[in-house]
């Protein structure tokens, strides 16, 4: 996850405190790219209904891709990111160029996974809310071997907690879709 976003969002953070991200879903405002469901094609109706949620609980999307935000751009080792959530910011970009609508969408489905966490914890405090220790060994015992994997070998330890969770629900997105509703609304 990215640390330093200052200098890439500044032009938002001014954005998100003048007009309401509802407001601005799908349009560009301050040079400044926000994603509505229209921008996942077939997963247009699930991804929307993600989307509306996250702009009534404050959190716009961004269209990373379009924005060239340096985060979305591959690294030396050809690795990239393909999305992020800040919560401190209550900021989420997707990197759209790095993937199909597939790819896309369980992006988003991972990231508003930790939206979800940070409103467990209040989201206007920058902290993440784990689940208890019970739930989130079933989930990582019920995790495909492939996701234990990355989360083991590209996330800092103390983060594989909130990984675990986000990553078993990446594929679930109208579970994910009606969480958000009910802190959303």
């Amino acid at each position: 996850k990215p640390m330093n976003l200052r200098n890439t969002l500044l032009s938002l953070l001014t954005l998100t405190g003048t007009v309401t991200a509802p407001a601005l879903a799908g349009y560009q405002y301050q040079g400044v790219s926000l994603m509505d469901g229209s921008d996942f094609g077939p997963h247009s109706v699930v991804a929307g209904d993600i989307i509306n949620s996250l702009n009534e609980l404050g959190v716009p999307v961004i269209d990373g891709g379009v924005e060239n935000l340096p985060q979305c751009n591959p690294r030396k080792d050809g690795s990239y990111t393909l999305g992020f959530y800040v919560p401190s910011r209550n900021i989420m970009a997707i990197c759209t160029d790095h993937g199909n609508q597939d790819l896309i969408l369980e992006t988003l489905v991972h990231e508003s996974v930790h939206v979800i966490q940070d409103a467990r914890a209040g989201i206007n405090n920058g902290d993440l809310g784990e689940g208890n220790s019970n739930y989130l060994s079933k989930l990582a015992n019920d995790l495909h071997p492939e996701k234990v994997s990355i989360i083991s070998n590209l996330y800092d330890r103390k983060d594989w907690n909130y990984e675990v969770e986000a990553f078993y629900y990446e594929d679930k997105p109208q579970v994910v879709a009606n969480e958000l509703r009910r802190w959303a609304f």
